[in-house]
């Protein structure tokens, strides 16, 4: 097994890599650092400080929280509305495409039908002279 691919180990980067002048841009130094986590921002999140804040948070009480979980369905509720409404459009959207594709599909091939003839026109017209 590579050592640099051992799934206890971050990924090292290679800083002496040239990027390609066509390629993707150089990571930035946070990309570097979730690199480094394996795609993972939760340790970057994870800072001692943030855990500090988070312990100093009351925990709310029983309504507060009745309170937030129906903002929150409420919020969610909106969502799904939107989605719902959006899934129309997506079907209108996907018949339409179906549609020009299959007109598109009739009209190359008429075309390679008209080639064709011309094709063979071209050719009896130069057999006979």
């Amino acid at each position: 097994m590579n050592s640099d691919r051992h799934a206890g180990r971050p990924r090292r980067l290679n800083p002496r890599a040239e990027p390609f002048s066509n390629g993707p841009p150089q990571l930035s130094p946070i990309d570097k650092i979730i690199s480094l986590h394996h795609g993972s921002t939760t340790a970057i999140e994870a800072t001692p400080e943030r855990l500090q804040e988070s312990k100093q948070y009351p925990v709310p009480s029983l309504p507060e929280r009745i309170e937030q979980l129906q903002k929150q369905n409420s919020s969610l509720n909106h969502e799904v509305a939107y989605y719902r409404e959006m899934e129309q459009y997506r079907k209108e959207f996907e018949h339409e495409v179906a549609r020009v594709k299959e007109k598109l599909e009739k009209a190359l091939s008429k075309l390679a039908r008209s080639q064709q003839r011309v094709g063979d026109e071209w050719t009896q017209l130069r057999q006979g002279k």
